[in-house]
């Protein structure tokens, strides 16, 4: 249509996916893309789904800004004006297509501060001998827990607030509940977080509250690392600073 677009990114090309483990395999569907082609993907790794992006971006010409991160925007006329760490850029229209990733949920526990508590997976091989606490359950949860049980001498168990997975894709409950069945991951249903501490965790069941002392009653388990995969906190904020109104429907904006 002889626009002239650019594309902001605050990290790198491919966002999400740049966070996935090494070499993990990722489930897509065939997507047409104008000016490229088909790309005819059921399954493919991270790393090829990653140069292809970068390919084509190069064969299409497209401006994309690395590395840099929009703070503000604001209306200029009839256009606005989006403000980064790097300056402005003016436009007539501006397109949010922001995720959640970039802010992940907090746990909000004594202890979550520990350098022991990280909130993304890339490099599972990095992890060997440990006593690994996976928190979530989704598939982000699933696929994090089943590649750090294939690392030699890790011990990996799976906390999840609900008695079962139920939001995660087909292929991926098959594989956790067949590495539950052989031992390799422990599932801890009906459990959350309450306590991270150096060499242990403390786990008590989903909803308890402590007693009039303050005190939980739960169990102290050894951990040597935690991950937490319990989704991405909703920019609510940065878009009614933008002027998008919001919506609330039974208390979720």
């Amino acid at each position: 249509h002889g626009l002239d677009v650019t594309t902001i990114e605050k990290e790198d090309l491919g966002g999400t996916v740049r966070h996935y483990p090494r070499k993990k395999l990722v489930m897509t569907r065939a997507l047409k893309i104008p000016g490229y082609g088909t790309l005819p993907f059921r399954e493919v790794r991270k790393e090829e789904l990653v140069d292809t992006w970068e390919e084509i971006v190069d064969r299409a010409g497209l401006e994309v800004r690395t590395g840099e991160t929009a703070q503000a925007i604001s209306r200029n006329g009839a256009g606005f004006v989006v403000r980064t760490d790097r300056g402005e850029h003016r436009a007539l229209r501006v397109i949010l297509a922001i995720g959640r990733r970039g802010v992940p949920r907090k746990l909000g526990v004594p202890g979550e501060e520990s350098a022991k508590v990280v909130y993304a997976l890339r490099e599972p091989e990095a992890f060997q001998g440990d006593r690994i606490l996976v928190v979530g359950g989704g598939d982000s949860a699933v696929e994090a827990a089943l590649a750090l049980a294939e690392q030699p001498g890790n011990e990996v168990s799976l906390s999840y607030r609900r008695d079962r997975l139920s939001r995660i894709k087909p292929a991926n409950l098959a594989r956790f509940e067949a590495a539950v069945a052989a031992g390799s991951v422990r599932a801890r249903w009906g459990t959350e977080v309450t306590r991270i501490d150096h060499g242990t965790v403390t786990l008590v069941p989903a909803g308890e509250e402590a007693d009039g002392n303050g005190v939980e009653h739960g169990e102290t388990i050894p951990n040597d690392r935690v991950f937490v995969f319990i989704g991405g906190e909703l920019p609510t904020r940065f878009l009614k600073e933008c002027g998008v109104e919001i919506d609330v429907k039974f208390g979720v904006p």
